[in-house]
């Protein structure tokens, strides 16, 4: 017996003597002794630089580890054999020397001979052990390169084992399984786990290997799936193990699937696609080939489809596109003949298929009829430059002829006029009747303005309410003439939703060439005209003026301002005290929104709420000044004795009210802010309420909050008992124009005796504004009105003023 040679071996022996007598006798034997160490740290590292075969281990050593310990780290970090040799055999070390699966355990001392055949049979056993390794390691790699998991199942100890990839299979953790059978079946979807069963578990038939597919317990797509092929090993007919592999088929599924899904989308595709081969005959068409082209698939098998069809432009023609270097793709649209002779044009994409060499194989052809596409172009023309719900011309239309008109007033010396007409009151109609009603007046409008249109004029509607009107060869009489035509059939009323509806319109002309150079300053200066008249009182026409650009200037001026306003907190809010005209005590007060300006100091709200409606700021203005009124007024009312309420009131708009967040909003503000529901008082005005269904839910849902609601300026706009009768309104504030003439104007005393009677007769409260005099107050006192503000009482004034006239009360001249 004799191992190869020269072998290196290494000492660690820590008595000199004894390691030099014992390295002698190993040479003699013919062994190559490379070191001698007398520590075990010495060993390890001299391991770890010279990597001997074999290492001859004393147990006792200097420093600070043992020879058993070095052994240990030895055995796992280099896998280098070790055999102790010492002069100690006591159990508790032999036991540790049996924990580090030494090769050897020699007692010193030894003779040379049997010292000699041990070192034979350790070098031997590692031998042995490396070419298990070796062999263990191809197989690792081996069905790690096919993505297999060993698996074995033990009845007799009912517990399945698996390598490392197994368990990665079945838990994305790289360690082996080893788990109870239980534990395992429990990782099978439900569905699969008796057959799974019955197949490994299954008698020894006749030794044959079976196969089963499963799939995975869990819901995360993709389901994984598993295919198992496994032998039952045995004697006697039973079962002592089950070995086999395990592997994951899941992209093998999916893959089956996408082909099963490509074949579904090449029979049913409304596309038609043909396959031909390199030589360009056909292999394969779909049931929408023949379905466009007449030809049935049995037909054309081995056919030219450019012959067939007779394609133009031909294949030749586009075919540099498949040569190397091109792109392997072509599409574009060509001319085909069906199989009755007709003819239809087609979208066509035509794509290559080459093998894994890289050879072309197969050509794909790929075309739609786009007949109908055709046929709808003219229709897409006509919906490019036409309004879809007016059928007017749209801006690109209008633009086009606008442009023409101005090039032909030009060369023939002519003027051309533009009128730029926007409805009143459309707004509040769209707001609060709905969409669809607001569509229904569009239209009807729309008819009715081409109905006064000459053939050569064109009006177009460019958006939301807003109209343009363009004339050729004009004199300023046709205009004034068109702009009061176009006004009076706007004045017609319209029946919509069970009503007659008005709408009036604001009209601005503008002239080339006097008001403008081009279409954009043509449209600006009609535009701004329009604005003027809208400003003038609304239902008429003004043509455009020089100042008007500066008044337009002043606008947008004020429109930015007040957008940073309310972003830098530049708003204030004054309060006007609410007098019991009874007691002359203070029960309340109007919030009113102030502009503190830095440049033109407090601006009224008269000059910019208008603007923030037009701009569609006024919803968040009308939070703020909510937000800013119950925060200020927070301790007055509050401070007020128990059983007295104190109204704070806060104007709300149409838009704001009729939002879809208005009622989220108040409980919003009231909870930020803490102030009591009962205390607010919300007022609107009449024109709000015509979108009865959508304001009665709002108003039940402020009711409901607690909060209470007033008609404001009431009498100046659209009223309607039935619509007042069943509404939660808590109170009617009478406009000062009902009053200004008390007690003189009997016509005045009577409509105000009015509306006291219908208060009472449902339930409301009476606030009359603008009182100046108090011989109005004595008056409107004895006609039965409950409260009243106005200037006879005081102005609206700042929080800390307001304070002060709260605490002080009203002087004798004011009561």
């Amino acid at each position: 017996m004799s191992a190869r040679l020269p072998i290196n071996l290494m000492l660690v022996e820590d008595e000199r003597i004894v390691a030099f007598d014992l390295k002698r006798q190993l040479q003699t034997f013919g062994y190559h002794v490379e070191s001698v160490v007398a520590s075990g740290e010495q060993a390890i590292s001299e391991v770890a630089r010279n990597k001997p075969d074999l290492v001859l281990m004393d147990i006792h050593l200097e420093g600070g580890m043992d020879g058993i310990e070095a052994a240990t780290a030895i055995r796992a970090q280099h896998q280098v054999p070790v055999i102790f040799l010492t002069a100690y055999a006591e159990d508790d070390t032999l036991r540790r020397a049996l924990d580090s699966r030494p090769f050897g355990y020699l007692i010193k001392p030894c003779e040379g001979r049997e010292l000699h055949a041990t070192i034979q049979m350790a070098l031997a056993r590692r031998e042995d052990e490396v070419a298990i390794e070796q062999s263990e390691q191809r197989l690792k790699l081996a069905l790690d390169a096919a993505s297999l998991g060993v698996l074995e199942w033990c009845p007799l100890s009912n517990r399945m084992k698996g390598d490392v990839y197994l368990g990665m299979l079945f838990g994305n953790r790289p360690q082996p399984l080893d788990e109870p059978w239980e534990a395992f079946i429990e990782r099978v979807a439900e569905a699969d786990r008796e057959r799974v069963t019955n197949a490994l578990t299954a008698k020894l038939p006749g030794n044959e290997a079976i196969s089963v597919e499963f799939q995975l317990a869990g819901n995360a797509p993709p389901s994984r799936r598993m295919e198992a092929h496994a032998k039952a090993y045995g004697a006697d007919g039973a079962v002592q193990r089950v070995v086999g592999i395990l592997q994951d088929v899941t992209q093998r599924h999916l893959d089956e699937a996408m082909l099963r899904q490509s074949s579904v989308v090449f029979r049913t595709t409304a596309e038609a696609i043909v396959i031909t081969d390199a030589k360009h005959q056909i292999v394969a068409a779909n049931t929408a080939f023949s379905r466009i082209t007449g030809y049935q698939e049995t037909e054309v098998l081995g056919l030219d489809p450019d012959i067939l069809l007779r394609v133009s432009p031909p294949y030749d023609q586009y075919e540099d596109s498949f040569k190397d270097g091109g792109e392997g793709f072509w599409q574009g649209e060509v001319r085909c003949h069906r199989s009755d002779g007709s003819t239809f044009p087609a979208w066509q994409s035509v794509s290559v298929v080459h093998d894994t060499n890289g050879k072309l194989t197969h050509f794909v052809t790929a075309f739609s009829d786009v007949t109908a596409i055709y046929d709808a172009q003219q229709q897409l023309r006509h919906l490019a430059h036409h309004d879809p719900l007016t059928g007017l011309p749209n801006r690109i239309l209008f633009d086009e002829r606008f442009q023409y008109a101005i090039e032909h007033a030009i060369r023939n010396e002519q003027r051309c006029v533009l009128l730029f007409l926007d409805l009143d009151g459309f707004k509040v109609i769209n707001d609060t009747l709905g969409h669809a009603v607001g569509d229904d007046m569009l239209r009807i409008v729309g008819d009715r303005l081409k109905s006064v249109m000459r053939s050569s004029d064109t009006i177009a509607r460019l958006g939301g309410d807003e109209f343009v009107i363009l004339a050729g060869s004009f004199n300023p009489d046709y205009a004034a003439r068109l702009a009061n035509k176009i006004l009076d059939q706007l004045r017609i009323p319209i029946p919509l939703s069970g009503d007659m509806l008005s709408v009036t319109g604001s009209i601005g002309i503008a002239v080339y060439p006097d008001n403008g150079a081009d279409s954009q300053q043509l449209m600006r200066a009609a535009d701004m005209a329009m604005y003027t008249a809208k400003a003038e009182g609304r239902d008429r026409y003004h043509f455009y003026a020089e100042d008007m650009s500066e008044r337009a200037r002043q606008r947008m001026d004020i429109e930015q301002g007040l957008r940073r306003a309310l972003a830098n907190d530049g708003l204030v809010v004054h309060y006007q005290p609410r007098v019991d005209l009874a007691t002359r005590r203070f029960v309340g007060v109007e919030a009113l929104v102030r502009w503190q300006h830095p440049e033109r100091g407090i601006i009224s709200p008269a000059n910019f709420i208008g603007i923030a409606e037009e701009c569609g700021i006024i919803e968040q203005l009308g939070r703020w000044v909510l937000n800013r009124a119950c925060r200020e007024m927070l301790d007055g009312v509050l401070g007020k004795p128990a059983g007295e309420i104190f109204h704070v009131a806060v104007n709300v708009s149409a838009r704001q009210f009729l939002g879809v967040d208005f009622v989220a909003t108040v409980r919003s503000v009231l909870s930020e802010t803490g102030f009591p529901p009962s205390a607010l008082e919300l007022e609107i005005t009449e024109s709000t309420l015509q979108a009865t269904e959508r304001s009665l839910s709002i108003l039940n849902a402020l009711n409901e909050l607690g909060v209470a609601v007033s008609i404001d300026d009431f009498g100046t706009g659209y009223s309607s008992l039935s619509v007042l009768r069943d509404l939660p309104i808590q109170r009617i504030k009478i406009d000062r124009s009902f009053i200004v003439n008390l007690p003189a104007s009997q016509n005045q005393r009577a409509v105000v005796e009015a509306i006291v009677a219908l208060s009472k007769a449902m339930s409301m409260q009476i606030t009359v504004e603008g009182i100046e005099h108090a011989d109005q107050a004595t008056i409107l006192q004895e006609l039965g009105c409950h409260e009243g503000q106005g200037y006879l009482f005081a102005r609206p004034l700042p929080i800390v003023e307001l304070c002060k006239l709260l605490g002080s009360g009203l002087d004798s001249e004011q009561s």
